[in-house]
């Protein structure tokens, strides 16, 4: 979805209160939402009509003047309301309990963290939740066996060289014959990568399905 900011709402609230009910006081600083005590800061921006029927909500994560994570999460629902909370949640699942841990230094038992020698060097790596769209009501959504080794592969086959790197991985079954993927490193698109993402054993469904997971890594100091 094509955006931009000067049709946004301000969501700086919502943002402190979920830092709130995690334990985090915060100030704000030109939009940016930044917890007590930390470097790091959230921005959010939100578009209820991005689309006819999707709002779509866009968070900012300043890492340092040099990366800022980007992040888009469609909206469903018949009110604004209804959009921004469906956002909202998907936000929370796929993205924010990562960056609580990777950066906030709060556990999640829903994050998986592992460490990884990339290079010769190590990396923490906050690995977020699948978050799965399955329109089949009938069936559960099995993904291929080896998701989690392509995954992993691409991302160690990547230069990673900065303090903090981070990986999106998109997969979408359409209809029966047509399908999507995206992977982005650092907010940049990975046509290759996504082709390897793509070309996995998925199943094959008259239905819309899509799976999506967010990945953080944090070099160790």
């Amino acid at each position: 979805m094509i955006v931009k900011k000067e049709e946004a709402q301000t969501i700086s609230e919502l943002l402190k209160e979920l830092f709130k009910t995690h334990s985090f006081e915060s100030e704000e600083h030109e939009g940016w939402i930044i917890p007590e005590g930390s470097d790091y800061a959230m921005k959010g921006y939100w578009y209820p009509e991005a689309t006819d029927n999707a709002g779509q909500l866009t968070i900012e994560v300043f890492i340092n003047s040099e990366m800022i994570i980007v992040e888009s999460f469609s909206g469903q629902g018949l009110t604004n309301k209804d959009r921004l909370k469906n956002a909202f949640s998907s936000f929370i699942h796929h993205l924010f309990l990562s960056l609580l841990e990777a950066l906030w230094k709060k556990k999640s038992l829903e994050i998986k963290k592992d460490t990884w020698t990339i290079n010769n060097e190590e990396y923490h790596v906050y690995i977020g939740n699948q978050g799965v769209i399955n329109y089949d009501k009938t069936t559960s959504l099995i993904l291929p066996s080896s998701y989690t080794s392509c995954i992993k592969k691409i991302i160690l086959n990547e230069p990673l060289e900065k303090s903090h790197h981070w990986f999106t991985f998109f997969y979408a079954n359409l209809n029966g014959l047509d399908n999507y993927s995206e992977v982005l490193k650092d907010n940049i698109k990975l046509i290759s990568s996504a082709d390897q993402v793509k070309t996995l054993e998925w199943k094959r469904s008259n239905h819309y399905y899509a799976v999506r997971q967010f990945f953080i890594l944090k070099k160790v100091s």
